[in-house]
């Protein structure tokens, strides 16, 4: 019994380790996310951290803040989406599939 118990805690510790090396990637990792055929374009790690938003000057001259605003948060959600697809991909390398409590 205490043999188990000592297994399942290095288990435990290991996956930790594996998680926390995977945290590390995705604040690494870059997606981008487009909207307007790409007049608009929001770059995101994989913790949906905004790193840079360019716009197409062209969108500028229209004098519409609110076609901006639509692009921008068309092209946020589609890098938001991209975002969770990389996290879920390299979470579910570490945890088969299974995610733990908190995590997904």
């Amino acid at each position: 019994m205490a043999n188990d118990m000592s297994r399942m805690l290095k288990e435990a510790q290991k996956l930790e380790k594996r998680m926390t090396a995977v945290r590390e990637e995705l604040a690494a990792k870059r997606v981008e996310g487009t909207a307007g055929g790409g007049v608009v374009r929001v770059t995101m790690n994989g913790h949906h951290e905004v790193i840079s938003i360019k716009v197409d000057p062209e969108v500028l001259e229209g004098k519409d803040p609110e076609m901006l605003e639509d692009l921008l948060l068309s092209a946020m959600g589609d890098a938001k989406q991209k975002s969770d697809e990389i996290a879920a991909t390299e979470l579910a390398k570490v945890t088969g599939g299974l995610m733990p409590p908190g995590l997904g």
